[in-house]
This record gives C-alpha cells, sequence and structure tokens, in this order.
C-alpha cells in the first residue's frame, strides 16, 4: 500500500478522511471544484485535532497531544480544485455527493489520471459499487469504502466489494481502514449496505409513529435512548446525520428492494422540502 492518498471532496466526510490519512502519516492531497469548502473545513480541522489529541482511544492521539504533532498532520494534508493534482496517488477516497452522475464524471476522469494498479474507492453510502465501478477503466481496482459520520470518531468502515472487485484490492482496503485507525466489516454489495438498512428502517418507521401520533418527537427519542440503549434518538441521529441524505438513500433503498419501510414518510420529505434539513440547516425535526 502506499503512503499518498487522494481525496475527492472536502465537505465534512472527505475533509475528515483526508485528515485520518494525515494522521496516519501518508502524504495526503484533498480535491474540491469549490475552493470555499477548504477555507470552511481546514480550521475546522485544527479544532477536531485538539479534540483528537485529548482522546487516549484514537489511534494516533500521542502524536498530535502536541501543537508541534498537530502542525506536522496539517503539513502533509495539502488541498487543490485540480483534479489532474491527484494523479500521483497509489489510493484515491471519493467523498462526492451523492450523485451517480457526478460519480460517472469523477471517475471517468481519474481512470486516465491514476497508475493502472492504484486503488480507488467510493464513500457513497447508497449507490451501487458495481454500477459506480463501470466508470474505472479496471473494474478490479474498484471497491466501496463507507465511513460513518464524522469520520475522526466513528470507528467502523463497510468495506463492499463490487461485482469485478479483486480478492486483492479488498485486501487491501480493509488493511488501509485498519491503517486509518477504524474496524472494517467485509459487507455484500446491497442497497445500503448493512447499517443504513437498519438505521433507515428504524427512523422511517420512529417518523411513522410521529405522523400517526403514538408520541411526540420529543417522547420517541426519549423511549429509544432509555429503553433501547441508543446514545441518540431516532430524531435527533437524523438531524445530524442530515435529512436530506436520509431521504436520498431511503429513496435509492425503497426503489431497489421495494420494501414500504424504505418509503420516506412524508413528514421526511416535507421537511426536506422546507429546508430543514437538520444540524446544517440549524432546523430539522429540532431547532439548533
Amino acid at each position: 500500500m502506499g503512503k499518498r492518498l487522494g481525496v475527492i471532496g472536502f465537505g465534512t466526510m472527505g475533509s475528515e478522511i483526508a485528515l485520518l490519512g494525515a494522521c496516519a502519516g501518508m502524504d495526503v492531497t484533498a480535491y474540491d471544484a469549490f475552493p470555499e469548502m477548504f477555507d470552511t473545513n481546514l480550521p475546522r480541522l485544527g479544532k477536531v485535532l485538539r479534540v483528537l489529541g485529548r482522546d487516549p482511544k484514537f489511534f494516533a492521539a500521542e502524536a498530535i497531544a502536541e501543537d508541534a504533532g498537530r502542525e506536522a498532520v496539517l503539513g502533509r494534508l495539502a488541498t487543490t480544485a485540480e483534479l489532474a493534482d491527484l494523479g500521483g496517488c497509489e489510493v484515491v477516497i471519493e467523498a462526492a455527493p451523492e450523485n451517480i452522475e457526478l460519480k460517472y464524471k469523477l471517475f471517468g476522469q481519474l481512470s486516465e489520471l491514476l497508475a493502472e494498479d492504484a486503488l480507488v474507492a467510493s464513500n457513497t453510502s447508497s449507490i451501487s459499487i458495481t454500477e459506480v465501478a463501470a466508470a474505472i477503466n479496471n473494474p478490479a481496482r474498484f471497491v466501496g469504502m463507507h465511513f460513518f459520520n464524522p469520520p475522526s470518531a466513528m470507528k467502523l468502515v463497510e468495506v463492499i466489494p463490487g461485482l469485478g472487485t479483486s480478492e486483492e484490492t479488498i485486501a487491501a482496503t480493509l488493511a488501509l481502514a485498519k491503517e486509518l485507525g477504524k474496524k472494517p466489516i467485509r459487507v455484500k454489495e446491497t442497497p445500503g449496505f448493512v447499517v443504513n438498512r437498519v438505521l433507515l428502517a428504524m427512523m422511517n418507521e420512529a417518523i411513522t409513529l410521529y405522523e400517526e401520533g403514538v408520541a411526540s418527537i420529543e417522547d420517541i427519542d426519549e423511549a429509544m435512548k432509555l429503553g433501547a440503549g441508543m446514545p441518540l434518538g431516532p430524531f435527533k441521529l437524523a438531524d445530524l446525520v442530515g435529512l436530506d441524505t436520509i431521504h436520498h438513500a431511503s429513496e435509492v433503498i425503497y426503489k431497489e428492494l421495494g420494501r414500504d419501510k424504505f418509503r420516506p414518510p412524508f413528514a421526511l420529505t416535507q421537511h426536506v422540502r422546507a429546508g430543514r434539513l437538520g444540524r446544517k440547516t440549524r432546523r430539522g425535526f429540532y431547532r439548533y
């Protein structure tokens, strides 16, 4: 596995994946077509590093406990608005928006830039790995690598091979996840993979209970915290993930599987139409 990591997308997910690579000692190049994303998220990463440096469970906590260590990490993270700058990377992880046309375009361009044996992974949470791999000139090197929000804190990574993914690529991806301080699990390609299949069904059911007047949003959240041991209730969790993200993922899984439990409830659709997307807009099922 090489030590040059490329990351596509510098939102919350992509920026923190890039940070993990830099914490693991890799030289990281992060690409985003919108340079303002760097202005927004680079200062935030400095704050994230200070928090991680105080967490003894973080794999690189000792190395970033002091200012010099944190500066060294950020010094290994370069940003660019030119996709061509990823050309020398041995590994590229894509964390762009969940838009199949956008991903096709990006991976088609990457095929012309990267070495034939470079590993290419997508952080998609709902789009078919096999479908996206069709844009790559060598699908054997393409794999799903699904991180969870926020990547700096969530330990799990789902590794999802597509139909043409090689065992060598799968092994390399499992090793990469461990190098980034994560616990990887291998997941068969299926809509929503493991975590989202379970979570979306649960969150949609919680929203349906609210629509039916069974209990209030606050009481449903409290019930799941106190009765099921969840650290966050389903509505607080939905607001954290983003209601637009949940709505889109539910639609994709419903389209693939045709099961009513994945059909987005009307209250979820209504909030998305109103632009009440959760924490990122300061209003979702709760106000922030």
